[in-house]
């Protein structure tokens, strides 16, 4: 009888390591958003799969459930793969970012209190809080918004290169650079829109730096007809032509939105 009971549990654990996903496998559902299945795979590589691959796992999972906005868990997560995985690559990629994290958790906590007793006093004293806002109101007055925003996206640009959190963070930085104006008779406006002259070549700059690292993204023949469009607005005819006509040889033979507008707005470029 005890070597029967042996064996099964002998053919379990060779179950186990048979049916364990791999890290690649993982990588896809990820991809391609299937969240539920590539949590399914990190974990499964985490309890039974090779330990090579445990400390991807362990940084992935983090990122999903990140992404998720749990950021707790999150936090747990890459915590477990310091830990565990002190001398690993990913390691090395969280530490210096779980300060930063835990800063963010400390404001959104939703951690269930053990004290029953401390939490019903808690709930009391929100019941006479009840309008007090969830999260810490921050004046920004004379605080300039738009390098603020700026020191950000670069961040991402630099500490995950060529990534699609870097190519994100290219295109909102752009959109920042482009500006925007506050409704209201005494709106201040941003980027652009409030300098020509301080921002546009900070645009072109970071045009050029998006599509050295991601020359094939489809975002750029949208941000080349803002840049068109910026020099139309300041009536800068020769570099309208210039950047609508680019527009038109980057498309080629193909037809699309932009070709298809860039060719129209040159019909008629001065008003």
């Amino acid at each position: 009888m005890k070597k029967l009971i042996a064996l099964s549990m002998c053919f379990v654990i060779i179950l186990c390591f048979a049916f364990a996903g791999t890290i690649e496998e993982a990588d896809m559902y990820y991809k391609y958003g299937l969240f539920d299945k590539a949590k399914e795979g990190y974990i499964s590589i985490i309890l039974t799969g090779k330990d090579t691959d445990k400390a991807a796992a362990y940084y992935q999972l983090g990122s999903i459930v990140y992404a998720e906005n749990d950021l707790e868990l999150a936090l747990d997560t890459w915590k477990t793969l310091i830990e565990k995985y002190p001398k690993s690559s990913y390691a090395s990629m969280v530490t210096d970012r779980i300060s930063v994290l835990a800063e963010v958790v400390g404001e959104s906590t939703s951690k269930a209190i053990d004290n029953a007793v401390a939490n019903s006093y808690i709930k009391n004293g929100d019941f006479w809080s009840s309008g007090k806002s969830s999260r810490y109101s921050i004046d920004s007055s004379w605080i300039d918004n738009v390098d603020a925003a700026i020191k950000w996206y670069d961040k991402v640009i630099k500490e995950y290169p060529k990534s699609d959190a870097a190519e994100k963070a290219y295109v909102e930085k752009i959109r920042t650079i482009l500006g925007w104006k506050e409704s209201g008779k005494y709106g201040s406006s941003y980027g652009i829109k409030a300098s020509y002259t301080k921002y546009m070549p900070v645009l072109l700059e970071t045009f050029t730096a998006f599509n050295n690292d991601f020359p094939e993204s489809t975002s750029l023949q949208a941000i080349r007809y803002q840049i068109a469009q910026v020099y139309w607005d300041n009536k800068d005819w020769a570099n309208t032509r210039k950047w609508l006509k680019e527009i038109i040889t980057v498309a080629g033979s193909n037809d699309s939105f932009y070709k298809d507008l860039a060719e129209r707005r040159l019909q008629k470029v001065e008003y």
